[in-house]
């Protein structure tokens, strides 16, 4: 009679179950989690250029984060230049008015409001104060306090650095504008009518003397090439939105690239994990009952 190895049938059970379960565990991670492997190792020689891609992908979402914010930034200097835009319309139209008590108030309306669009703020730091974070741009917003100046300039404490960003690998954009730069050219304006007016000359009255309506004609062109400076800045301001815009909507179309990338590489085929998994579940129950048969074989039965 052949001699009946119950030992090495019984290790060689094992060993099939043993490998039917870690089959079935593994496809069930793979149903669980929707991914091939829950680690590198477990994609083999593709970790490598798994890992660089999400490295993409996180590169590619930092900057497109720093693209939004320089978005939000650029529009609320947008909205602050058109205010002041608006301030030095009326200011133009102030100044061609007959009555010097209307010119006066205007003025000092049209200073007060730009004053504050130049001080205007955006997620706690001054717009317009360069690199400096620290104070409002402009020190005052009383045009009164111009006359005491040597120069209108004395009126900025902005310093001379723009605020910059990176928005690619290689791309670096200024994505500020300096008070001093914006404003200085109606600020002189402002400067000569407040040194007009509290001068010999002044105050501003009704009817207008033919010194004081003299000296507002002469302003006129000063203050209308001020408002075309600015909108040139206005305008500068609207293609560094439209550059942004398009580095932004590019890291979105390539995030959208990357993340397809990685589902390649790392997600499974829910269908075929699913056949996997029903597999690996007959395996399993086929090793669980061959090894509870051969462990109720024994020679004692013959021998007896």
């Amino acid at each position: 009679m052949t001699r009946v190895s119950t030992f090495a049938a019984n290790q060689s059970a094992l060993m099939d179950l043993m490998k039917a379960q870690k089959s079935l565990l593994d496809a069930q991670k793979q149903l669980t989690t929707g991914k091939l492997a829950t680690d590198l190792k477990g994609v083999g020689h593709q970790a490598e250029t798994l890992s660089a891609t999400r490295a993409a992908l996180q590169r590619a979402d930092a900057f497109e984060e720093a693209a939004v914010r320089t978005e939000a930034r650029l529009e609320s200097q947008d909205i602050a230049m058109g205010r002041m835009a608006d301030a030095i319309t009326d200011l133009r139209l102030a100044v061609t008015s007959k009555d010097g008590d209307y010119t006066m108030h205007q003025v000092r309306e049209a200073f007060y409001q730009i004053s504050n669009s130049l001080n205007t703020q955006h997620a706690g730091t001054y717009i317009f104060g360069g690199t400096r974070t620290d104070t409002p741009p402009v020190a005052t917003n009383d045009i009164n306090d111009l006359v005491a100046m040597g120069t209108a300039s004395e009126a900025f404490v902005n310093n001379d650095r723009r605020p910059q960003v990176q928005l690619d690998q290689n791309l670096t954009m200024e994505t500020g504008m300096l008070a001093s730069d914006v404003g200085g050219e109606v600020f002189d304006s402002f400067k000569r009518i407040a040194d007009f007016n509290a001068g010999a000359n002044g105050p501003f009255g009704q009817p207008l003397s033919a010194a004081q309506e003299s000296f507002l004609n002469g302003e006129i062109q000063n203050v209308i090439t001020a408002l075309d400076n600015l909108y040139t800045k206005i305008g500068e301001n609207g293609a560094a939105q439209a550059n942004v815009e398009t580095i932004k909507n590019s890291h979105a179309d390539r995030q959208v690239f990357l993340q397809q990338m990685l589902s390649d590489l790392e997600d499974v085929d829910m269908a075929e994990a699913a056949t996997r998994f029903q597999a690996a579940e007959t395996a399993l129950n086929v090793s669980a009952k061959t090894f509870a048969s051969l462990s109720q074989v024994s020679l004692l039965n013959f021998l007896r």
